[in-house]
């Protein structure tokens, strides 16, 4: 637990600090075999690590300047929970977001402060939350200031797994368990509630303090629910999927695969109790449509945003880097190759900053970052990604694919020379230049990268969704008006425009009742 500090009040966690935090009674499964310390382990050590690397970062004289905030009774506290009043609040918080994606080049889609866009989230829709559910709304005030205070980081596990009997469209409602076995509330009394049954994807969930449970579409009152559990509660417990980083490989070898990485995981419950002060919501089916989530999570989706244009920038310093190596600088089309990249990040950036300028309160009077340029700048940067990821490979030539290790370079190959003499260029030794070629193959080749760019392009609606969303939600009366107005045409029809995404994969479940309020805009704002 983070404290206040006699000398300087405070409540942070220092790297150790939230190590031994996770030293605790977790239930974490590997290949079969039950996890006993989750910051030793194969699986899940390096990717906590990393994240221990973050926590103390909190003390670094400049980084906590964009990674803690001090508040108004004096406490130093992390920036994760800022609740967002103003633009410059966003702005103060991008940059935070941005330090904590640098320091693992962008790869841990959940890092220490993201999921904390959740809680804040439902702040900002607070409104929503009393009018829909007024017995636990007040409890998200609650849930906030023990999440800062904790300095916790925060996991998530919302969707359904891919199996037939866990989905909520897979089998009918009135189906029993196990045969129907969505995670669903199994029994209540004055004290909480206890759930059982599956979720996934749990990214990062088996390296977090916490996490938040819920679902999408629940047929269901007993399948509905908000709420937010310590990772080692009794009864909660995961199974991480196979790694794909490179531990006991050295940092020259494998530069940022050698690290670690953060774990996904299938979550189960199992008569997990919930006491009533961590439920946010219950039985109330209008909180759950995915167009009301796209509504309380838009700054989970503008901080994925950000995060992607963190990672645009270091891939334009890599572009420049291997041209530096290679000594490409005078070959035009390499450099317009380049030029691709910096025009990739140079949109983003902008369309980064316009979605600050344009931000607008909330009902619950949060400041939230443009949610039409966000759609647009996240649909964009994923069209786009594969091809610029492409463009880094292409440029290396033949030097991603023949990599040596040290001790190759230092072996003689030839005119008494070791083979590292015949790999030098001008500006950089064959050691160096070498070290440059892993890293591009980590970030842009490796089986690493590949779970890494899976990942973007599934986190938080894909590509066809954003645009969904963005046809949807994006108001162009104005021109079309002009456009009909052009050629003497009359009045358009009025039309609304909201969020509302349609899933053909539920049409088959039958709401009775309980129906999405939000789905046709009456409670949100365009």
């Amino acid at each position: 637990m983070a404290v206040a500090d006699p000398q300087q009040t405070h409540y942070l966690k220092t790297g150790e600090e939230y190590v031994k935090s996770l030293q605790d009674d977790r239930e974490v499964y590997y290949k079969g075999e039950r996890v006993e310390d989750v910051t030793t382990h194969v699986a899940t050590g390096g990717g906590i690590r990393e994240i221990a690397a973050v926590y103390d970062d909190q003390f670094d004289s400049q980084a906590q300047n964009v990674l803690t905030y001090v508040r108004d009774d004096g406490a130093r506290v992390t920036s994760s929970y800022l609740i967002p009043r103003t633009r410059d609040d966003l702005r103060f918080r991008r940059e935070g977001i941005k330090h904590v994606a640098r320091s693992t080049w962008g790869t841990h889609g959940r890092g220490i402060d993201m999921i904390a866009t959740l809680p804040l989230g439902m702040l900002g829709e607070l409104p929503s939350f009393k009018r829909e559910c007024p017995e636990f709304a007040e409890n998200i005030h609650w849930y906030l200031k023990h999440a800062e205070e904790n300095n916790i980081h925060l996991g998530e596990t919302i969707v359904d797994p891919q199996g037939f009997r866990s989905r909520a469209a897979g089998t009918a409602p009135e189906t029993a368990p196990p045969e129907r076995a969505t995670a669903r509330i199994v029994k209540e009394d004055a004290t909480g509630i206890w759930i059982s049954g599956v979720k996934g994807v749990g990214t990062c969930v088996p390296q977090a303090n916490e996490l938040i449970l819920g679902s999408f579409h629940p047929p269901l009152d007993e399948e509905s629910f908000w709420v937010y559990v310590p990772v080692d509660s009794p009864g909660l417990r995961m199974f991480c999927r196979e790694i794909v980083h490179r531990p006991g490989t050295s940092a020259y070898d494998h530069p940022l695969t050698s690290r670690g990485e953060e774990i996904e995981s299938i979550v189960a419950f199992d008569n997990l109790f919930v006491p009533r002060e961590r439920i946010m919501a219950k039985g109330t089916r209008s909180l759950h449509g995915v167009n009301f989530y796209n509504v309380w999570a838009r700054l989970e989706h503008w901080y994925t945003f950000v995060r992607i244009v963190a990672k645009a920038e270091m891939y334009v310093g890599l572009a420049q880097l291997i041209m530096d190596t290679l000594e490409l600088g005078e070959i035009p089309v390499v450099r317009q190759r380049v030029a691709d990249i910096i025009e990739y990040c140079q949109i983003l950036q902008a369309l980064q900053l316009a979605a600050e300028d344009l931000a607008e309160l909330s009902e619950g009077e949060l400041m939230i970052p443009d949610v039409n340029v966000v759609t647009a700048g996240r649909s964009y940067a994923l069209d786009n990604l594969p091809r610029i990821l492409h463009i880094l490979q292409d440029i290396c030539g033949q030097g991603m694919i023949l990599r040596w290790s040290e001790k190759d370079l230092e072996t003689p190959a030839a005119f008494g020379k070791n083979l590292g003499w015949f790999l030098d260029t001008r500006n950089m030794s064959a050691r160096d230049k070498n070290l440059v070629m892993n890293l591009v193959w980590d970030v842009a080749a490796s089986e690493h990268a590949t779970r890494s760019k899976l990942f973007e392009e599934s986190n938080a609606l894909n590509v066809p969704f954003l645009k969904e969303r963005l046809y949807g939600e994006y108001d162009r009366s104005k021109f079309l008006e002009e456009c009909r107005h052009f050629i003497g045409l009359g009045p358009a029809p009025e039309r609304t425009f909201t969020p509302h995404i349609l899933a053909p994969s539920l049409s088959s479940v039958t709401n009775t009742k309980g129906d999405d309020p939000f789905a046709n805009g009456s409670k949100t704002r365009g």
